[in-house]
């Protein structure tokens, strides 16, 4: 190995290019380059440094003619990735690379090796052309070719994808055709069925009127059959067919069924969750979060189809809100939308409508909703979905309903009479049962009453204690903020609880930094627990992301998408002194995150000091620190510290 080749394959990111010796020095050394086996490492650091290179069309012929023979799998899928979503190469190169990939796609019958390099070509080409950085038509002739059919398994399989992918944005009918045909091989039937599935579920959902809604569902659920009586384990097709029935379900009143699609929709999607870790693939992100989103439409439907059959319409703030994303569902899980066709809402919504039309005080909420929100907030979605509802309920009483005269009273209706709205409820309270008063009453006493109910008392408390150092922070006072983060704190306190737990003798590769290391091993480092908490986080369905760069300048350890916003996580580790006021060291360059976005953050400690006594109780490992603003006309800043306890003995040994 020579000594460039040596500085190329250290592990870690990439070198840059003053530390191969300059871009001239590279290309001193490019003929023999072009043919090792690291030539991916250098193309990595020429497309990081691609705007100051003085010759970046001598970069993309060199990347280009190593490509053209790469045999290796796994260097050709990262390094596709790289160039497929590298906008600065592909504003002048993206034609050359999108002829390398069809080229080599075509090149697939060798060897199973060949045939996997050729399938990852060929997504490659049609992430190009779904960018737009080249024209569709060549690599339209290459999915609906007909020998396809008959490639190597390795190829065949990118290929039912890509067919997919492609119908999903294009609409094309051939596409689905070239799909059929796949249906006729045994060991691609699943494969086969469960993307057609998904290409009538997509039609669906961008579907004109009911019949055709319900004619495309039933298609793909029978797709979706075909595809679990083919490969048994096959949880997303799993999720996504009670994902179906918990909509027919919904509509029809079922609530028992509904229920019970619900609970198998959560059991395959964590399933699937689970399988996916580290296996996620950047351009099919869509169908990813899609899936999600059937997630949490399940959730909102079981929710809203319980409180629409209650005998009372008090309701705490949360349930409007599951009510109203459920009545605008197809804008959550559309896959690709290609119009404004109302889609899911022809099942969802009439059921809604007709129980707020059956008992004219549920209007009173949505009323209230509007009454109480700002009216050039284009961003407050629940305003709009409101306003829908409105409109549609006074729709189907227009017969019945009657507005009040302009000169009687409540001209503004019950919304604008608070004190009258609330005689009456006392009205109403007082003759309900008192198991009836308990329950209503324990909704109104927070939005988190659902979440917490299943957490040990222990957990409640330190959740509890947390809560209370945010309270003075204004963004999470802001509703829409505060409901999608109380689950990441829910979810970061029973991780914290589930690692302080973990036994020795049980636990895996993954968790063993948590305990003390043995003769002649070295503590682990921060990024152990970056990875297991990044883990953990994903496989309870939050959107994280490792390392994102653009975070304030620098480079965020765990960013975690939410709603509206963004939850920066960072990670560290403490080998001497890790109390909270020494902690505090690290809180600067936590919030620091904060800049462009909410002004809360968290920062999660390794804690590898030493530990002669107990562990501490999980109520003293998390916090929540203030930091107020250097100077009066900046925001303060709040971060919710989590210090999870290693370098650790069992009880015994204590």
């Amino acid at each position: 190995m020579t000594p460039l080749e040596q500085i190329l394959a250290r592990p870690g990111q990439a070198p840059r290019l003053d530390e191969l010796g300059g871009e001239q020095q590279l290309w001193a050394l490019a003929d023999q380059l072009v043919t090792s086996r690291m030539w991916f490492r250098a193309a990595e650091s020429l497309l990081s440094a691609w705007h100051d290179l003085t010759e970046p069309d001598r970069a993309a012929a060199f990347i280009s003619e190593a490509l053209a023979t790469e045999t290796r799998p796994g260097v050709t899928g990262d390094i596709l990735d790289r160039l497929c979503d590298d906008p600065a190469y592909l504003q002048h190169h993206a034609p050359a690379l999108n002829r390398i990939a069809l080229r080599r796609a075509a090149s697939h019958s060798s060897s199973p090796l060949e045939a996997e390099t050729a399938g990852l070509f060929l997504e490659g080409a049609l992430r190009l052309a779904l960018a737009g950085a080249s024209r569709r038509y060549a690599l339209l002739d290459l999915l609906v070719d007909p020998e396809t059919t008959t490639a190597p398994t390795g190829y065949a399989r990118h290929v039912i994808r890509a067919l997919a992918a492609a119908y999903e944005h294009w609409r094309d009918p051939d596409l689905t055709a070239a799909l059929h045909l796949f249906l006729d091989r045994i060991q691609l039937r699943a494969d086969a069925a469960y993307e057609l599935a998904m290409c009538h579920l997509s039609d669906a959902f961008n579907a004109a009127d009911r019949p055709t809604l319900l004619s495309h569902l039933e298609t793909s659920r029978g797709h979706l059959d075909a595809a679990i009586a083919a490969d048994e384990d096959r949880p997303d097709a799993t999720a996504y067919r009670a994902a179906i029935q918990a909509v027919l379900a919904f509509e029809a009143g079922d609530n028992e069924t509904l229920a019970a699609q619900a609970e198998q929709l959560r059991r395959s999607t964590t399933e699937h969750t689970l399988w996916l870790t580290g296996l996620r693939v950047g351009w099919r992100d869509g169908r990813y979060d899609t899936e999600a989103a059937w997630y949490t439409l399940a959730t909102n439907l079981e929710d809203a189809a319980n409180q629409l059959g209650a005998p009372l319409s008090t309701w705490p703030h949360q349930t409007i809100q599951h009510i109203l994303a459920a009545y605008t569902a197809h804008r959550a899980v559309r896959l690709t939308p290609t119009g404004t066709a109302p889609a899911l809402q022809f099942l969802v919504a009439p059921r809604i409508e007709e129980a707020f039309a059956a008992r004219e005080g549920l209007l009173l909420h949505v009323r209230a909703l509007l009454a109480d929100t700002d009216p050039d907030t284009e961003a407050d979605w629940d305003r709009h979905a409101a306003e829908e509802l409105r409109s549609a309920v006074e729709e189907r009483l227009s017969l019945h309903y009657q507005e009040p005269a302009e000169d009687g009273p409540g001209k503004d209706g019950p919304a604008a009479s608070p004190g009258l709205a609330a005689a009456l409820g006392e009205q109403l309270l007082t003759a309900l049962p008192a198991a009836v008063f308990n329950r209503l009453q324990g909704q109104l006493n927070g939005g988190e009453l659902s979440m917490l109910a299943p957490l040990p008392q222990v957990q409640q408390d330190t959740f509890n204690d947390v809560v209370a150092g945010l309270e003075n922070c204004p963004d999470f006072q802001s509703p829409a903020i505060r409901r999608h983060f109380v689950p990441l704190l829910t979810t970061t306190v029973r991780f914290l609880a589930n690692r302080t737990n973990r036994g020795r003798d049980k636990h895996t590769k993954k968790t063993a930094y948590l305990f003390a290391p043995g003769p002649g091993e070295a503590l682990p480092l921060e990024v152990e627990l970056q990875e297991d908490l990044h883990d953990y986080l994903d496989a309870a369905g939050f959107h994280v992301q490792m390392e994102a760069i653009d975070r304030s300048g620098g480079r965020a350890d765990i960013v975690v998408g939410l709603p509206g916003f963004d939850i920066v996580i960072e990670c560290k580790r403490e080998k001497r002194k890790a109390t909270p006021e020494d902690l505090k060291a690290y809180l600067g360059q936590t919030v620091a995150y904060q800049a462009a976005g909410v002004t809360m953050g968290m920062l999660a400690v390794l804690d590898l000091t030493p530990k002669p006594h107990w562990l501490a109780n999980i109520r003293d490992n998390m916090w929540t620190e203030h930091i107020p603003a250097p100077t009066p006309e900046e925001r303060d800043r709040w971060a919710v510290v989590v210090r999870v306890p290693g370098n650790r003995k069992s009880p015994s040994a204590m």
